[in-house]
């Protein structure tokens, strides 16, 4: 979501060329980003287990989404992955290169919808121009179809099954409406979005609402608010804060909680990636801090199911690419 002018996006695109040739010529690819605060990460309570590692994506990559169909996590695009697509097996802790994309991306909104895997907008190469494209796989089929375009142009936002609905909030590129969309009927409808504008942000269906954790946002930095959506009244109100400040991050609910993990801050120098996780139990409103992952990582999903969390990928390096590819796994 953006509220930008258009002279000002102009300036900001022409400036994220420049930074990519400079990077590139010094033999590093990095993808400029917009300012963070810079704050720094509280002290992590003491670990109570530790994550575990599971077997390497085959392609690595960061910068997208998870869709998770009948157990299956369905993992398409990326820095790094581009149009290749892979699905990785929790229980059997094995991967399978499945039908590339018709189309590449990166910061894409993913989500899966009646057996289906959705695909929103996202970037097609490093020249940072959303795409307003929807694309959908069918696993039964192994094939790819079209299912028109947005309302609008946008990436680096979140996709959010919730109910009949999937919810499209945050991201650059368009507006900072909410974009609700009925994919049933293939129908769309623009409602009013979170007070705080995000982009690299993280929302979860949680409660029967849409909850929109962290992100960044151009001079205000990166956030450790939540706002919280409710589709029976379409009112926003303030949800708990995070702990630590974090954008670029995962997030999912899994056992009635919500788990955060990683991120990155590229306000103050050195710009850091966040190994820091956290988990929000309503129990107690509040956010307590859990193991650290085994290194700084952003650019990554985070995945919830059968009460374990996963985190697929990303990249070591804030603000650039440095992607692993490591499957990590964690029971909160």
């Amino acid at each position: 979501m953006n509220r930008f002018t258009s002279a000002a996006l102009s300036f900001l695109q022409a400036g994220a060329a420049v930074l990519l040739f400079a990077a590139c010529a010094a033999g590093q690819v990095s993808f400029p980003e917009q300012g963070e605060d810079g704050s720094t990460s509280p002290e992590p309570a003491e670990a109570a287990g530790e994550w575990q590692t599971g077997a390497v994506m085959p392609t690595a990559r960061s910068e997208m989404r998870v869709a998770v169909v009948d157990g299956i996590f369905y993992v398409p695009g990326g820095f790094g992955g581009l149009t290749s697509f892979e699905s990785y097996d929790p229980e059997s802790d094995s991967w399978t290169e499945l039908s590339p994309m018709p189309e590449p991306a990166h910061h894409m909104m993913v989500t899966s919808y009646s057996g289906k895997v959705y695909v929103f907008g996202g970037g097609p190469d490093l020249s940072w121009q959303a795409t307003a494209l929807v694309l959908v796989y069918d696993p039964a089929t192994d094939m790819w179809t079209e299912a028109g375009l947005m309302p609008e142009r946008r990436m680096s936002g979140e996709a959010v099954l919730l109910g009949d609905f999937i919810y499209l909030v945050g991201g650059t590129g368009g507006t900072t409406a909410l974009l609700r969309f009925d994919p049933a009927g293939e129908t769309w409808a623009v409602l009013p979005g979170p007070a705080q504008p995000r982009e690299h942000v993280a929302a979860v269906a949680f409660n029967s609402e849409l909850w929109v954790i962290g992100g960044r946002w151009g001079g205000t930095g990166a956030l450790a608010t939540v706002e919280i959506f409710d589709p029976a009244s379409g009112t926003w109100r303030d949800g708990p804060e995070m702990n630590e400040a974090r954008s670029g991050f995962g997030a999912a609910a899994v056992g009635g909680r919500i788990v955060v993990a990683g991120g990155e801050i590229l306000g103050a120098r050195p710009w850091t990636a966040l190994a820091s996780a956290e988990v929000y139990d309503p129990n107690s409103g509040e956010w307590t801090l859990l193991p650290e992952l085994p290194a700084g990582i952003h650019g990554m999903p985070v995945v919830g199911i059968e009460g374990m969390v996963f985190v697929l990928g990303g990249s070591d390096r804030a603000g650039g690419i440095d992607n692993r590819g490591r499957v990590l796994k964690y029971n909160p």
